[in-house]
């Protein structure tokens, strides 16, 4: 295998709304790599329960021929990251990939190799993804949450066993058991009924979490004080410094004092939708003008002093991302749902 510079997380890039999802839309991101690449390579990982909701199976079994698919019956997740660990690569996923920011440290902050893919107009937009810095309290909470949905956080009344004979005579055999139908010895599991090997049974892993689910809110904070939740409309939303003579903006400044409503322009950034329903935010003003930062690091003061939006560009926004405007006491947070 050559190897690769960009490693395409197949599951989340064919989830949609619906099923089935369209596995045509792999082979588009992969397509529009290469152009913009074209010494490169590139490989897909697919997670192995996702395969069967996909359209397309031509295309699938075509992409493994020609190995630059992989069929993953582990957590896909994982393979991904230490495939782009091994060889360097990029990854294209909108996965934020919190949990896993201690084993790969390279994911930290904006020098990180993960880029979105949005479609607007029909055209697949591959953009450098801005992860930030996640606290410890964020990874720990992201992999305690990673490990619940794939069964490995349970309590012992959750847990379940299969008995490994149908020969045995046992009234349990081939079945499914509790946890207080068999004992433990050593790293042997065994069926209380008659001391035969039984094996426990893992849930299968997650589907990929489909942004797209739920409505596109906007919370807008004053520091972290929240003050307001927008949900994205299919016109998009304009945010800035509102007015009477503005009633297309939204406006984000009620309660700052002068000096900090000064910094806001009157129209600020814009929030749409691509062709899935995916958001993506554009800077409105001149680059001499009033700032925003996606995910920016801070300095001393609380200020972002990093990854600052450039004027008139598409940037992809995940679930969880935050924009700091002007100096950074209005942030809007981007969630996908209705919790907020």
């Amino acid at each position: 295998m050559t190897v690769p510079n960009v490693i395409i997380d197949a599951s989340n890039v064919a989830a949609t709304r619906q099923t089935p999802w369209s596995f045509a839309r792999v082979v588009d991101v992969r397509d529009a790599w290469l152009r913009e690449y074209p010494r490169a390579d590139a490989i897909a990982v697919l997670d192995a329960t996702v395969r069967p909701f996909l359209t397309d199976q031509g295309l699938v079994a075509q992409a493994e021929r020609a190995q630059w698919l992989q069929v993953h019956q582990g957590d896909a997740d994982d393979r991904i990251l230490s495939l782009a660990q091994l060889y360097g690569a990029a990854i294209v996923s909108g996965d934020n990939f919190r949990y896993a920011r201690r084993e790969h440290p390279w994911l930290q902050g904006n020098g990180s190799r993960v880029w979105s893919v949005r479609r607007i107009r029909g055209r697949v937009i591959l953009s450098l993804r801005q992860l930030g810095v996640a606290t410890d309290a964020e990874i720990e909470r992201d992999r305690l949450k990673k490990l619940k949905k794939a069964g490995l956080l349970r309590t012992d009344s959750e847990r379940r066993f299969r008995h490994t004979s149908d020969t045995t005579g046992c009234v349990h055999a081939s079945e499914e058991l509790t946890a207080r139908q068999v004992s433990e010895q050593g790293s042997r599991w065994y069926c209380r009924t008659c001391y035969f090997d039984v094996t426990e049974i893992l849930v299968e892993p997650p589907l990929p979490q489909v942004s797209d689910t739920g409505p596109i809110r906007v919370i807008v904070q004053h520091g972290p004080k929240v003050r307001d939740a927008l949900t994205v409309p299919a016109e998009g939303l304009t945010l800035g410094r509102g007015s009477a003579s503005r009633p297309g903006v939204t406006d984000v400044t009620a309660g700052l004092g002068a000096n900090d409503t000064a910094q806001i322009s009157r129209v600020h950034v814009r929030v749409f939708l691509d062709d899935d329903g995916k958001p993506l935010v554009e800077h409105v003003p001149k680059p001499d003008q009033n700032a925003s930062f996606l995910n920016p690091e801070l300095d001393f003061d609380g200020r972002p002093r990093s990854s600052r939006l450039a004027t008139g560009t598409p940037y992809a926004l995940e679930d969880g991302d935050e924009l700091h405007l002007g100096p950074g006491t209005v942030r809007l947070r981007i969630s996908f749902g209705s919790d907020g």
